[in-house]
């Protein structure tokens, strides 16, 4: 199997940090000629997995080497340890190219770990969360990942897969010999394997909220304080705030850590109709915040007397089971929504319930299922497939169609790791995987 752009015999250079800028870069050879081609720029190499002082081009450099297997690729590798820096490294990796190497491109690192049975496919695609996460929850997921957690999850039902599989067409040449109570035991065996891929999919939603930062979106009419309370949450300026109003025409986010949480709010213009062009607009570009919403905080100025049609604004929002806080700003200023919660950007102790509602309505992430959106697409796959094997056994349709039904469900599940049982996974499927790596991994 090759990898996108080389060819499995080609030795790898690549820079193996992430930004060349830092105080030291190091570049990977990985592949046959690793050694010849770094033996060849600083001289005999050091003991395996020990660093040793080497000189490459007038430059004291740290040079380690891995043989194979025994590497992150599976292949001889050698790491250049060099001053950081975006010429100096340039200028390295040129003298590897040089010297016979080719350029590494994203994830042909992984992917040959991948190959070579160092990973699978699951655990590559963790280092890639790992490298991406956002948040502490991502990050945390991610390491589960990379430690193999969802692989033993999946293989214990891939193995029960395959089993069944085996048995049943182990009894293809003589269905007469098939009892009734066999068809019965296989079909609850498909139930029991399609619950269990059934909780992965009930807690992968969970998973996925748990790895994203909720967005909370500021909405209301113009004039409500948004912007106002918007800055006064993130304790400092970042909307323009005015009397006049309309005056946000476009969706100002920032990032707010409440209760030890990251979330993004997001502060839209007022919900209004309008002659003007821009404003218009900018009410649009709030519609399309709200339906990408986790939280919708509706605020209201204590200083506006309620309107049907905001009522109206509010309830459709309602509508979409996104959760809503009613909010009442100004409420310096006088209430008149005694069951709203009252605040006021300028009194910086009633956003103390304000955020302990939000942390609320958002409830804990918890961990929820570990997969990724390949991996829950896999699994919804073979529950399928699993449907369709046990409605063939109710039925009595052939052993023939719950062989081949029980291949594909098996088939689904090994390719979340990678490891099917049933032939290597498709080259078209491990291209697009690793295209989204970073080059370097």
């Amino acid at each position: 199997m090759v990898g996108t752009g080389v060819v499995a015999s080609d030795t790898l250079v690549g820079i193996a940090t992430g930004s060349p800028d830092g105080g030291v870069a190091i570049v990977r050879l990985s592949g046959p000629r690793a050694r010849a081609i770094a033996e060849a720029q600083v001289g005999a190499l050091p003991a395996p997995r020990v660093l040793g002082l080497r000189n490459l081009a007038g430059e004291a450099i740290l040079v380690a080497w891995m043989p194979g297997p025994r590497s992150f690729t599976g292949e001889d590798v050698v790491e250049l340890h060099i001053h950081a820096g975006a010429c100096n490294v340039a200028s390295v990796l040129e003298l590897m190219l040089a010297a016979g190497a080719s350029a590494a491109g994203p994830g042909d690192f992984s992917r040959r770990a991948f190959e070579h049975g160092r990973l699978s496919l699951d655990q590559v695609e963790g280092i890639a969360a790992l490298i991406g996460a956002r948040t502490q929850a991502a990050l945390a997921q991610a390491k589960r990942l990379v430690a193999g957690e969802l692989g033993r999850e999946v293989e214990v039902v891939r193995a029960a897969l395959e089993q069944l599989r085996i048995e049943v067409e182990a009894n293809l040449d003589f269905p007469e010999d098939v009892a009734a109570a066999d068809e019965l035991r296989w079909a609850d065996e498909c139930q029991h394997l399609q619950a269990e891929l059934e909780r992965w999919l009930a807690r992968y939603e969970a998973g996925r909220r748990a790895r994203a930062k909720p967005r909370v979106v500021l909405a209301g009419p113009p004039n409500a304080g948004k912007s106002a309370l918007f800055n006064a949450l993130l304790g400092r300026r970042r909307a323009l705030v005015s009397a006049q109003p309309g005056t946000t025409r476009d969706f100002v986010e920032a990032e707010l850590t409440i209760a030890g949480r990251e979330l993004t709010v997001v502060d839209t213009a007022g919900l209004r109709p309008s002659d003007d062009i821009l404003e218009r607009a900018g009410v649009e570009l709030g519609r399309e915040q709200l339906a990408g919403a986790d939280l919708v905080l509706w605020i209201e100025g204590s200083d506006q007397p309620t309107r049907p049609d905001w009522q109206r604004e509010r309830e459709a929002i309602a509508d979409t089971e996104v959760p809503t806080i009613a909010v009442e700003n100004k409420a310096d200023l006088g209430r008149q929504r005694p069951t709203w919660l009252g605040v006021s950007a300028i009194d910086p102790a009633t956003l103390e319930p304000l955020r302990a509602a939000i942390s609320g309505a958002l409830g804990e992430p918890g961990e929820g299922w570990i997969g990724l959106a390949r991996h829950r697409d896999r699994a919804h796959e073979a529950k399928l497939a699993l449907a369709e094997a046990r409605e063939q056994l109710q039925a009595s349709a052939g052993l023939e169609l719950v062989a081949f039904a029980l291949a594909q469900a098996q088939q689904r599940v090994g390719e979340i790791t990678g490891h099917t049982g049933l032939g290597p996974i498709g080259a078209t499927m491990l291209d697009a995987i690793f295209s989204r790596f970073c080059i370097g991994k």
